[in-house]
């Protein structure tokens, strides 16, 4: 309920007129009171008044509310409403202007209507433009048009940012600081915003380029090696609406070099034609830095790594030489039955010393090569019982001496085919298994079996009952040269054993782990995918049975494990031509191959301590035994060797080999 007026104010007269009759009755200085009234209140911050002749063209726009799209009031009214481009003016909002401009100079009557523009930097704003048609004296025909015009951005920028798809993102991206950007591919305009402009370190007062050149001024300013790419990332998007995402560099205004990546959308009108992109830029700059600070680290690590591979190669090499003559000579000088017990025992200290710096100098080779990635792989299909089984046979010595059960259950899985390199899965079961058998108590147990997994892999499963892994330590399990403490203990080892495991399984497609509980024992594991058994395998057919007769000549063994000359010596049993002989290691081997002369040496490749190049290496630069022959035992494909032989060879292979290597010397002779 209205306040009834105060005495005080009740006698001053209401301001504006109500009718023409109060109005013919102000003086001119009232009425000029009047006007300035209006004014006042038309000319607000956010409003303006224009008037505009149809016929003539005149027009003037007084107000604020210009300045926010120009400096020159009557060129921004031209923009929006006189003028024949409307240059300000939204594309979608052209044709709606035009409409209204001549229906309002042919009809009269009055307008009003909401439209989107922009300034000279590309800001959009939302105008409100209201008119309404006058005569000249009560003519025909309006003769002018005065209306007003205000800014609605804040009232409906928001309002219909919600009503596009996908726009709202944008205006949060707006919000952090990335730049918005409009290309409407009708009339061949791109607007960008205030943050797009200021990636290239202008302020909105500093850029003059409106819808039209907005776009060649960004050409101008991005690498040409980069345009290009750009060019077709936007066309192969519209076209072939391939998703619109492409980085390129940008002259900053102080000559640096900008980094953006820009993103957008098309938009298509009812009949599937492209209309317009829209998108947002943003300044990647930071990042790439980051990304390229990266790469040359990276690159000099790979270098400081190949530097550091090839130093181990050469000093490994170089160790090993030494080592071996040491190891040599100490064996020699034990012979020597003149050697009282304490030298004797002083003797074995050394020669025990030297092996296991060997086997240390050995596992630090095979690690660098691993790193470095000289050692790639050899995959073929392959039956992982039978090398395990070869595995088992191999640790039984060391299961029998620290009175550990080693047991290998199949369970049904000896025909299983998976792809690995022989060798190399060799040598991860003997490290996991040898742990296993190494670091277990005394009268405990080894069960290895298979098992399978989801997706069509096989594991491979290692239990022991040893005293299991602390929980806290289990993370640096698969660290090189980290023992978990058990370097305080009796037991020899140089800690890379598991480290060189999970390379190999890695390098090999597999996958490794391990579950422990302290006190409890531990489970090693590896898989690999299940394959189908090769087509040669499938279409094996039953061989006729060969008669085989070696040539005469002495055989030297090389195999750490009894089980290899034990299957040899009964293949040669019924061969009273040939003799063989053993060596347990490779300084036994050399010094064996120096005394007793043999024709062939047959090497073990799975034998730690040494590999066969450089066993074949000892001997053919040893004039004592560079004419004996060298044959490798497993996966080998060295130039050193005269021949090779499969881990499971048959008695014909091994004549084929002899024959060989001994007939052509017999024919010479």
């Amino acid at each position: 309920m209205s306040q009834p007026p105060s005495p005080d104010s009740a006698d001053f007269p209401l301001q504006l007129p109500a009718s023409a009759d109060e109005l013919e009755r102000l003086e001119p200085a009232q009425l000029v009171q009047q006007i300035g009234y209006l004014r006042d209140l038309l000319l607000d911050v956010d409003c303006g008044v224009w008037e505009w002749h149809p016929r003539s063209g005149r027009q003037r726009a007084l107000g604020a509310v210009w300045n926010f799209l120009g400096e020159e009031p009557d060129a921004v009214l031209s923009g929006l409403w006189s003028g024949e481009e409307l240059a300000l003016v939204h594309s979608d909002d052209r044709d709606k202007l035009r409409a209204l401009r001549r229906r309002i100079a042919s009809r009269g009557g009055a307008i009003d209507v909401t439209f989107r523009a922009y300034n000279g930097s590309g800001h959009l704003y939302w105008m409100r433009l209201w008119a309404r048609a006058f005569s000249f004296d009560g003519g025909d025909g309006p003769g002018f048009v005065i209306g007003g015009c205000a800014d609605y951005t804040d009232a409906l920028s928001v309002r219909y940012l919600s009503n596009l798809p996908g726009e709202r993102p944008l205006q949060a991206l707006a919000g952090v600081g990335d730049g918005l950007w409009e290309w409407d591919l009708r009339a061949a305009e791109v607007v960008l915003d205030r943050a797009c402009w200021a990636m290239l370190g202008y302020e909105h007062s500093q850029v003059e380029a409106d819808a039209r050149t907005a776009l060649s001024h960004w050409k101008k300013r991005m690498l040409p090696e980069d345009y290009p790419r750009a060019e077709q990332a936007v066309q192969d998007h519209v076209r072939e609406q391939v998703p619109l995402d492409v980085e390129f560099r940008l002259w900053h205004r102080d000559g640096g070099i900008v980094w953006v990546r820009c993103r957008g959308q098309v938009q298509r009108n009812s009949d599937g034609e492209p209309v317009r992109v829209m998108g947002v830029l943003q300044d990647i700059t930071g990042n790439r830095e980051a990304l390229m600070r990266a790469e040359r680290e990276l690159r000099q690590q790979r270098q400081e790594n190949a530097n550091r591979a090839d130093l181990l190669f050469s000093l490994s090499h170089e160790l090993r030489t030494p080592l071996n003559a040491i190891l040599g000579y100490s064996q020699m000088v034990e012979l020597d039955q003149s050697l009282n017990p304490d030298q004797r025992q002083r003797l074995g200290e050394i020669r025990r010393a030297g092996q296991h710096l060997l086997h240390l100098v050995g596992d630090v080779l095979e690690l660098a090569r691993i790193d470095s990635h000289r050692l790639a792989p050899s995959m073929e299909p392959m039956q992982p019982a039978a090398l395990v089984a070869d595995c088992k046979r191999l640790l039984e010595p060391l299961a029998e001496t620290r009175r550990v059960s080693l047991i290998f259950e199949p369970l049904g899985w000896e025909s299983a085919y998976i792809c690995a390199d022989p060798v190399r899965f060799k040598q991860v079961v003997l490290n996991l298994a040898g742990n296993a058998v190494k670091y277990n108590r005394e009268n405990g147990r080894v069960v290895i079996n298979f098992a399978p997994q989801t997706e069509g892999w096989l594991r491979l499963s290692i239990l022991d009952t040893g005293s299991g892994i602390p929980e806290e330590k289990q993370a640096e399990v698969f660290e090189p040269f980290n023992r978990l403490g058990a370097e305080k203990g009796q037991i020899e080892g140089t800690g890379v054993g598991l480290a060189i495991a999970r390379r190999l399984t890695e390098a090999m497609g597999g996958r490794i782990d391990f579950e422990s509980h302290e006190d409890q024992g531990s489970i090693f594991w590896i898989e690999f995918p299940l394959i189908d058994a090769p087509v040669e395998v499938m279409q094996l057919q039953s061989q006729p049975q060969v008669d085989v007769d070696p040539p005469a000549g002495r055989l030297l063994l090389v195999d750490s494990n009894p089980a290899g000359f034990n299957r040899l010596n009964a293949m040669l049993s019924g061969y009273s031509q040939v003799r063989l002989q053993t060596a347990a290691d490779a300084v036994e081997a050399i010094f064996a191959a120096r005394t007793q002369r043999p024709d062939i040496v047959l090497f073990q490749t799975s034998m730690p301590g040494m590999s066969a190049a450089d066993m074949a290496g000892i001997l053919k630069g040893d004039p004592l035994t560079e004419n004996i022959h060298f044959v490798a035992i497993g996966e080998y494909s060295g130039e050193e060797c005269d021949a090779a032989l499969p881990s499971g060879f048959e008695l014909i292979q091994l004549c084929q080999v002899m024959e060989k290597c001994l007939v052509p010397t017999m024919e010479a002779d």
